[in-house]
């Protein structure tokens, strides 16, 4: 999102370049994939990033949509990951499931 003089808005939501930090942000699809099978003690196997969104709030916050495996089923859920780098925090905000595939 940018303003009229053509800068970023903060608090607007701005897709990801899919060239830019692409193992960056994979890393924190899996991580949020591990910390919510930690959290509701199940075993989805992530499969793949589909698209990803960051949003400059106190700190960063991604909105990844990532499929996942639950057996032979795969699903679709969208991670919200904040991450502050000068706090060494990673922390997974919200894991919804959006739809079966």
């Amino acid at each position: 999102m940018a303003d009229q003089q053509g800068g970023t808005v903060l608090g607007g939501v701005r897709d990801v370049d899919a060239n830019a930090n692409d193992l960056q942000v994979e890393s924190l699809a899996r991580f949020a994939v591990d910390e919510h099978n930690k959290k509701e003690n199940v075993n989805l196997e992530y499969r793949r990033l589909i698209g990803a969104k960051t949003q400059v709030v106190a700190g960063t916050m991604h909105h990844l949509t990532v499929e996942v495996a639950d057996g032979e089923t795969k699903k679709v859920y969208e991670a919200k990951v904040l991450e502050k780098a000068w706090e060494n925090l990673k922390k997974l905000e919200d894991f919804t499931h959006l739809r079966d595939v």
